[in-house]
């Protein structure tokens, strides 16, 4: 019943000191609202982790030289990093590409695609809504030509028709069977919109050599493995290289696994947006000091009233 009470008493105040309100309610909405939208870029971008399965353990991959500088992998290094690895489940590799999709009765138009192993959706725990994920002999020499394409391409070039399924499209200059459409919103690794086998890179584009360090990397640690344990694996591999190919190799004897978010949000980035944090938080200090000032003064105007 007191509290009751209470709550009226406070509400009849609020009105009739309806300028008072209007004022503490602005000044409070403006540093709440300010800290909360800057809250939710800080929680996308650096708290928030992989919309994956098993986030903690994908780990972006790849070699450091002897000044410490971090490089992409090459593909035949990445082979022996893959054959040789015991403690990681997947390790995959992917080239970004732009492929000019034409089949009959469409418009030909321009996607931004990768290149990719074929294990790559296996390692992020997805798999396509229709259709089917690449099979490891999809990945050999000599294999027919598949593709796998995203959500937002389906829809916009084939009206959601799920009869695509086992048609041949023309890009690049081959024509790859449609095998599977991936889950809305997934166009992991950059962006990507359709997929191909890295078997099927065309030469001019697929280096195959130790010292074309350009292909981004990344692997899934065992489960109970920690970065730790299978960064000194993959360091020892890089050694190992480092001694059968010097010429190519001597400078890349270690190895480094990182987060994405780590990869992708660290640096400068991190540190611009903690700054910017800490700007808004100073912002909603201002506005609570505002509303104490304001709430002395008014305090101070009722001082007879509250004296009788």
């Amino acid at each position: 019943m007191a509290l009751w009470q209470d709550i009226r008493y406070a509400a009849r105040l609020l009105v009739k000191d309806r300028w008072f309100t209007l004022v503490a309610a602005v000044a409070l909405a403006l540093g709440i609202g300010v800290n909360a939208t800057v809250f939710t870029f800080v929680n996308a971008v650096l708290l928030r982790g992989l919309p994956f399965d098993n986030p903690d353990r994908i780990m972006w991959a790849g070699t450091r030289d002897v000044k410490r500088q971090e490089r992409a992998l090459s593909i035949l290094d990445f082979e022996d990093w893959r054959e040789r690895a015991k403690l990681l489940d997947h390790l995959v590799l992917w080239q970004g590409f732009a492929f000019n999709v034409s089949d009959p009765g469409r418009e030909p138009d321009r996607f931004p695609g990768a290149y990719i192993s074929w294990d790559i959706f296996k390692a992020i725990g997805e798999q396509p809504i229709h259709g089917r994920d690449f099979l490891p002999e999809d990945d050999k020499p000599g294999a027919p030509p598949v593709v796998i394409i995203g959500y937002s391409l389906w829809q916009s070039r084939y009206g959601g028709d799920p009869n695509v399924i086992g048609k041949a499209v023309t890009t690049n200059g081959f024509t790859p069977t449609i095998i599977g459409i991936m889950p809305p919103d997934l166009t992991f690794p950059a962006n990507n919109q359709l997929w191909i086998p890295l078997v099927h890179m065309p030469p001019g584009v697929k280096p195959m050599n130790r010292d074309a360090r350009q292909f981004p990397a990344m692997a899934l640690l065992k489960a109970g493995v920690t970065r730790q344990q299978a960064e000194a694996e993959l360091s020892s591999i890089a050694a190992a290289l480092a001694d059968q190919f010097p010429d190519t190799n001597k400078d890349f004897r270690t190895a480094y696994l990182m987060s994405f978010p780590e990869r992708q949000n660290g640096g400068s980035i991190r540190l611009a947006f903690l700054t910017l944090m800490g700007a808004v938080g100073f912002v909603l200090l201002i506005s609570i000091g505002n509303v104490a000032n304001l709430l002395l003064a008014r305090a101070a105007h009722r001082s007879r009233e509250i004296s009788v």
